[in-house]
């Protein structure tokens, strides 16, 4: 029988993997209030001198990190939690590598690393493996080792036991864990690094979207040079009779195009197109697109939903948007969405199509009209920005093809001083009470996966 192991408990602001040491170390009660006010902290477990265990946690977010060190003290296996319900975290994505020698550096870009993705509502995951070429496919994934309990304050075995510390098994189980304080002198004032060593992942956020369509605004890209915002274009008018907005490729419209979940007045909303030319290259691009509903200061945007997509599963700058493959996008009210599709593929059809222009389709049965526009470089998948006042009324839509989000803004451009909002789904409260079962045994299926996938990219690559 395995003797009781102790742990040591570090709190913190975060690791550095480049000295190996935890940064903004903390006392226990700093900790304690920044897990109930919802701020980032870390917990660093260690034993024998030797990082263990790492939780990051911002239920702020509503996300918790764990990530495992190998005898190196480089981090080797991670999994990602998002809080989807109270008390409930489902398991949204596990990584692992695995390392060539003892001196390589952590997460190499060449090397071996697993990936599993999870899906709350699905009884699979995508898998894929990256080492010498990139091989994906499915695996089944239970739902009790999608889920796990949200423990107290303190309790962090819940989320990482002996068996996954590092510790020998005791006949029917892991070995005992004892958690103790650190010996680790509390830094004066919690001070942190000047850049944070971490965050919660989060969603793409908006930007420069008021600059989009105020001509005379300049940005600076290091490709192409210089961009100059040029005068929106008025696209024409939406007839809204239902208030439930689409935004799609006109050309594949279909019944898999959904309404947002934000619902904006009823009635006749104009459609203005967002452009901008290059100095130097002499050639224009369509930036935007905006559906206007309110002429009143925008304070806060959000990105637009449609009914089952949950914000609090999108990893770092992911989003969700609607795909084009025929280089156009459009607004339309749900109302005419069948109506329209098939009178927008007989326009195709009847006339030359012309790309570089807004197209309006009028539906004279159900009064609706659909309005399109270029898709910026062409096909891809872009985000639709709700743009909100102060007290929560509904200004705009906005289609972002993202032509300028990662450039820089030069004067006269003004800022955006506009807040981004991440507002929290309600559960339906029709989801099966789950089981979730220890960490362990996640932590062991988790393992078997990414050795059957191991073993079955090997065999694909001897054919």
């Amino acid at each position: 029988m395995a003797e009781e192991s102790a742990v040591e408990v570090t709190y913190c602001a975060g690791w550095d993997p480049g000295s190996r040491k935890p940064v903004g170390v903390m006392g226990v009660d700093g900790a304690r209030k920044r897990d109930s006010a919802g701020e980032p902290y870390a917990v660093l477990l260690t034993a024998n001198a030797r990082p263990r265990g790492l939780l990051q946690i911002d239920w702020g977010r509503h996300y918790l990190g764990l990530f495992l060190f190998d005898e190196h003290g480089r981090r080797d296996r991670a999994y990602d939690y998002r809080e989807l319900e109270p008390g409930l975290l489902d398991l949204r994505q596990y990584e692992q590598w695995r390392y060539a020698s003892a001196d390589e550096p952590e997460f190499p870009e060449r090397g071996w690393h697993f990936t599993l993705t999870t899906r709350p509502d699905g009884d699979t995951a995508d898998v894929q493996l990256d080492h010498g070429g990139l091989f994906q496919t499915s695996h089944d994934m239970p739902e009790r080792h999608r889920t796990l309990r949200r423990a107290a304050f303190g309790d962090w075995t819940a989320y990482a036991d002996g068996g996954m510390l590092g510790f020998g098994r005791r006949a029917g189980g892991a070995g005992d864990v004892a958690l103790v304080p650190a010996r680790l002198k509390e830094d004066e004032g919690h001070r942190e690094a000047a850049t944070p060593l971490w965050r919660a992942p989060s969603g793409m956020r908006p930007r420069y979207l008021e600059a989009l369509f105020t001509p005379g605004s300049r940005f600076s890209d290091t490709e192409f040079g210089v961009a100059i915002v040029t005068e929106p274009q008025s696209a024409g008018v939406l007839r809204v009779p239902t208030g439930a907005v689409i935004a799609a490729d006109p050309g594949t419209l279909s019944s898999r195009d959904e309404p947002y979940t934000a619902m904006v007045p009823v009635g006749d909303h104009p459609v203005l197109i967002a452009g901008m030319r290059w100095e130097s290259e002499g050639w224009n691009e369509t930036t935007a697109a905006v559906l206007r509903i309110l002429d009143k200061p925008t304070a806060s945007w959000e990105l637009a939903v449609r009914p089952g997509q949950d914000t609090r599963l999108l990893g770092d700058d992911e989003f969700y948007g609607f795909g084009v493959d025929s280089g156009m996008g459009a607004f339309l009210d749900a109302s005419g969405r069948d109506a329209l599709a098939a009178a927008y593929e007989h326009r195709q059809q009847s006339d030359s199509p012309d790309d570089d222009t807004a197209t309006e389709v009028g539906d004279p049965a159900t009064g609706t009209n659909l309005i399109a526009y270029p898709s910026g470089r062409g096909d891809g998948s872009y985000p639709v920005w709700i743009g909100r006042t102060a007290a929560g009324e509904v200004t705009c839509l906005v289609a972002d093809m993202l032509v300028l989000h990662d450039v820089k803004s030069l004067p006269p451009t003004a800022p955006d001083t506009t807040a981004f909002l991440t507002p929290t789904p309600t559960g339906s409260g029709g989801r099966p009470e789950p089981k979730p079962t220890d960490p362990e045994a996640t932590a062991g299926f988790l393992a078997a996966v990414a050795a059957s996938i191991a073993g079955k990219k090997e065999q694909v690559g001897r054919r």
